[in-house]
């Protein structure tokens, strides 16, 4: 027996769902991309506000001694032990620091005058002890440099005495002629200036690396730089405590006088892709290829009313061409008769007509075929706009023999009610447009322009030049336009025809063929009325 061929729809369905296979992988290879994008914008943000907040704790210990400096300097003598006290203590209420750990004045021969020690820690009573059994030779040889130092010396994180790591930070003290008169140097606990990142970092997920320009590491307790400890108390937070590659951490430098300190972050703990993301892309894939299976099968049912709907399109098509050569046929047809009805209505009245009832019987015949004949001429050319029918051939024009022309026309419709018709031109160069369809949009301006204007007002009639552009306005103090007209008058599918002051009848066809006419030359074609008052049409036309 042999075996059917599968059908089209199911090599598709095969197809979809190896293609969704592929795109599940590949957005979920873009979600985790983007969890560690995140992830690492998130370590960056940190690593900047730990920086920022260890520089702002350092700025407020240097804040401090730069107060001691400046009440040094500004005594003859150097102030003694119990006025720097009272001075410091008073000072620190300003500054959110704790204070210092000590403050020392040494002499140049390096021996201590006196030790003021702070935060309620037991003085060990350094005066009159040489600087060299405290920091030792190396320390001493340093201060030879700081006590000529106009500056601030900033030493590395060192091992105190009294347990913890401090930060020392000196200064020289120099009489008038620069001669030094030794140096004061202070030593801030360093905890509770770390303790200010701490308090920011969100230590459960972040570890922090603390390292001095001489690449010793350090913490709240300890400095790592080969000196004695003299305490037993370890920080938990220790970054070695982590075990962490080098290269999971981002840095930051803050610079402090002399010295740079470089402050680490890191995730304590790697990236791991979420489980539930696995489930919830194959609920997803599932989701997607149940879909695509539905789509298929009703392929074949929608396929059949497509087949339909093409149909009807088709005849629908044929069916308005045929509307669109019918009413050609009707419009060229009927234009015919009316132009000769025209005609011989214009001899009638050339020649004359016995009575008032023949003559007004004439003139209501005129008016009504004008009229006919117009909405026919506006009828064709919309018809030919619509079907794509207008032929535009552009050349060079002058819009002010244009519109001479134009009112030459009109010139026994303005006689008719006594019009005074005001040209004034600024410009008379020439423009690049289609001679028919501009004269085509003037001479309907002017008509519009005279149909509701009253017995004897001025129609004023204004070509000017604006930066790139030529404006050619027409402006009537007739009946003027209402508002809710105004908002439909370009639109085809609105009855928006309005008489004239005699009663003339228009289609609203003439001023919607001449914004597509200007349109098609790259203008814009405007519309100001005030009912009552009167109406003035522009246009405008790049150069």
């Amino acid at each position: 027996m042999s075996q059917k061929k599968p059908k089209l729809y199911y090599l598709i369905f095969i197809v979809i769902a190896i293609g969704s296979a592929l795109g599940v992988v590949y957005l979920s290879s873009r979600i985790v991309n983007k969890e560690k994008e995140a992830r690492q914008l998130l370590l960056e943000r940190a690593n900047r506000v730990a920086a920022t907040e260890l520089n702002d704790a350092l700025n407020n210990y240097a804040t401090l001694l730069s107060g001691v400096k400046s009440f040094v300097e500004i005594n003859d003598n150097v102030p003694s032990k119990a006025r720097l006290r009272a001075f410091i203590e008073l000072q620190h209420k300003d500054l959110e620091m704790d204070p210092p750990f000590s403050v020392t004045y040494v002499d140049s021969s390096h021996i201590i005058v006196y030790d003021l020690v702070f935060s309620g820690v037991e003085e060990v009573f350094l005066k009159g002890q040489p600087m060299q059994s405290v920091i030792g030779a190396p320390g001493v040889k340093r201060r030879d440099s700081l006590m000529l130092k106009k500056g601030y010396y900033a030493s590395n994180p060192t091992n105190l005495l009294e347990g913890g790591v401090g930060l020392p930070l000196g200064f020289a003290i120099l009489d008038e002629n620069g001669n030094s008169r030794g140096y004061m140097t202070s030593v801030a606990l360093f905890a509770p200036i770390v303790d200010r990142v701490y308090k920011i970092i969100d230590k459960e997920d972040v570890v922090l690396s603390f390292r001095s320009s001489n690449g010793n590491y350090f913490d709240r307790a300890r400095s790592y730089n080969s000196q004695k400890l003299y305490s037993s108390n370890k920080d938990p937070e220790y970054f070695k405590n982590f075990e962490i590659a080098p290269e999971e951490y981002v840095y930051s430098e803050v610079p402090y006088y002399n010295n740079t300190f470089t402050i680490g972050t890191a995730f304590k703990e790697p990236y791991k892709f979420s489980p539930g993301m696995y489930t919830t892309s194959l609920i997803w894939y599932l989701v997607l290829l149940g879909f695509m299976f539905l789509l298929l099968t009703r392929f074949y049912i929608y396929k059949r009313k497509n087949d339909i709907i093409a149909t009807q399109k088709r005849q629908l098509i044929e069916l308005v061409a045929t509307k669109n050569k019918f009413f050609n046929i009707i419009a060229h047809d009927l234009r015919s008769p009316l132009s000769s009805v025209v005609n011989f209505l214009d001899i009638l009245r050339s020649e004359g007509t016995e009575g008032a009832t023949n003559k007004k019987i004439v003139d209501g015949l005129g008016d009504s075929s004008k009229n006919s004949l117009t909405l026919l001429d506006n009828l064709l050319k919309w018809s030919k706009v619509q079907t794509g029918k207008i032929n535009y051939s552009p050349v060079d024009l002058n819009l002010l023999s244009i519109t001479k022309d134009q009112l030459k026309v009109q010139q026994y419709a303005a006689d008719s009610k006594r019009l005074r018709i005001d040209l004034d031109c600024s410009f008379n160069e020439k423009i690049k447009g289609d001679r028919n369809l501009i004269a085509n949009v003037i001479r309907n301006l002017i008509s519009n322009a005279i149909k509701f204007s009253y017995e004897g007002h001025v129609v004023a009639i204004e070509i000017s030049k604006l930066e790139n552009e030529v404006s050619f306005s027409v402006e009537d103090t007739g009946v003027g336009i209402p508002q809710e007209h105004l908002d439909k008058l370009f639109d085809i599918t609105e009855v928006t025809t309005q008489r004239g002051t005699n009663n003339e009848k228009g289609s609203g066809l003439g001023l919607v063929l001449s914004r597509q006419f200007i349109e098609m030359h790259n203008g814009k074609l405007d519309i100001e009325s005030k009912l009552s008052v009167g109406t003035i049409t522009s246009f405008t036309l790049p150069l």
